[in-house]
């Protein structure tokens, strides 16, 4: 299967219901390794700028594009998006779409196909076919920025126009592999930044500034750099929220919605007592085994629903919940089209059934941190004020407090008057994160 061919695999299956993610994992493996890149950046970058690719495809095509053959809509967003985003060549980006297409289209929807990307090709130069930004801003951040306009009109509603600008084009930019460097094995000391790393052969890195543990890979796969490093995938704000928990948090730890699993790495390895990483989906808790082993690192793996939690009590838990992650929608390239406001209203419930459960787990002193990669309100600060309101027996704690002076401080404005983590995407350049540290009274 050529690279175009997958990618058309990949957005059909995402069509059908399933998770970009797996689609590609389902559909690389029949693709030549050299094309593999090539048909992630296609399929990804469609489901990432489906609004914009419409937009495009509205303005030369003669009908509207809900109106159009799915099949047909995909293919056509294939061939847009290498004309406008990738700038291959004309004679390319047409002709290699269509030699991949005409196989399922047959003769006269491929020459539909045909049709509407040349005209793509050749009017782009003079085409308008954005709102302005500056005469109509909303319309603008759905078409061009490719969001949904509910998701748009209430962060407007909170940031100013600038920052949501800015919010709108990071979670347009594929993200960077980024390695988070894990503390010595044997129980030592964690510190705030462990040395700068000789960097196995092959592989290239660079830091990321203001984020001590985290290293961007520049050169080389992360399987390469894994091999010859103690470290783990993990994006800064992700990274930053382990660290928030503190530097020696005290046992035994939970770290409850677990999966993959690189927070329970990163905490066995800052804790030096076991991790029991929980969560309800065996597939991809079973992600952490490899890793575990690799890294040496004392974290066993739970399946259970976090609601029914089976354990007795923990010194700290790390409630990891499911939300609608609309902090890392540049890494989850459908999400953004899966969302609504009711979606957003169940999460909700289930956060506080979770964080209720997680509550009674904790011993009397212990803590429990709250975290999600949303940047919404209910999800966040309103869900932590709740749950202070019903269960008088905790308290916020500042993250200095008893973090301890080797965990590694958050970047300056990542902290809230109130001792919130929350990591903006917009500022940072990094996803989004949100954690709030929550003290059992004793």
């Amino acid at each position: 299967m050529n690279s175009r061919a997958a990618a058309h695999r990949i957005l059909a299956e995402v069509r059908a219901g399933t998770l970009s993610d797996l689609a590609a994992t389902r559909t690389l493996p029949r693709v030549p390794r050299p094309d593999r890149g090539l048909a992630l950046e296609i399929a990804f970058g469609c489901l990432r700028l489906r609004a914009r690719l419409d937009a495009w495809i509205a303005a030369f095509a003669d009908r509207p594009v809900s109106r159009l053959d799915p099949p047909v809509r995909d293919w056509l967003r294939i061939g847009v998006y290498q004309l406008t985003e990738l700038r291959t060549p004309d004679h390319a980006a047409v002709g290699e779409t269509m030699r991949a297409a005409r196989a399922g289209l047959g003769r006269k929807r491929a020459g539909y196909v045909n049709a509407v990307l040349r005209a793509v090709a050749g009017g782009r130069d003079e085409a308008r076919p954005f709102p302005s930004p500056d005469a109509d801003p909303v319309a603008h951040l759905c078409a061009w920025g490719s969001h949904p306009e509910w998701l748009v009109r209430r962060w407007l509603e909170r940031w100013p126009l600038s920052d949501v600008r800015r919010l709108v084009e990071q979670h347009n930019r594929p993200p960077d592999v980024v390695l988070r460097l894990l503390d010595p094995a044997g129980g030592a000391p964690p510190t705030p930044a462990p040395p700068d790393p000789a960097p196995p052969e092959g592989v290239r890195f660079a830091p990321v500034p203001g984020w001590p543990r985290s290293f961007r890979l520049a050169e080389g796969t992360p399987a390469a750099a894994l091999a010859g490093l103690r470290a783990v995938v993990q994006d800064p704000a992700a990274s930053c929220v382990v660290d928030y928990v503190g530097a020696r948090p005290a046992g035994p730890v939970l770290d409850v919605c677990a999966a993959p699993g690189t927070k329970a790495l990163g905490l066995a390895a800052a804790a030096g007592v076991p991790v029991v990483a929980l969560d309800i989906s065996r597939r991809r808790l079973g992600r952490l085994a490899a890793p575990a082993r690799r890294l040496e690192l004392p974290v066993s793996a739970v399946v259970a629903d976090a609601r029914r939690l089976p354990v007795g009590e923990a010194g700290t838990v790390l409630a990891d919940v499911p939300c609608t992650g609309t902090g890392v929608l540049r890494r989850r390239a459908d999400a953004r089209w899966r969302l609504d406001e009711r979606g957003l209203a169940a999460l909700v419930t289930l956060q506080r059934e979770i964080v209720d459960a997680c509550a009674d787990a904790v011993r009397p002193g212990g803590l429990l941190v709250y975290s999600t990669c949303s940047l919404e309100r209910e999800e966040n600060e309103g869900q932590v004020d709740a749950f202070l309101e019903r269960r008088p027996d905790y308290r916020r704690e500042p993250p200095d407090a008893a973090a301890g002076a080797a965990a590694a401080p958050p970047p300056p404005g990542c902290v809230t008057p109130r001792g919130d983590l929350f990591v903006r995407p917009w500022i940072t350049g990094t996803d989004g994160a949100y954690a709030a540290r929550l003290r059992r009274d004793t």
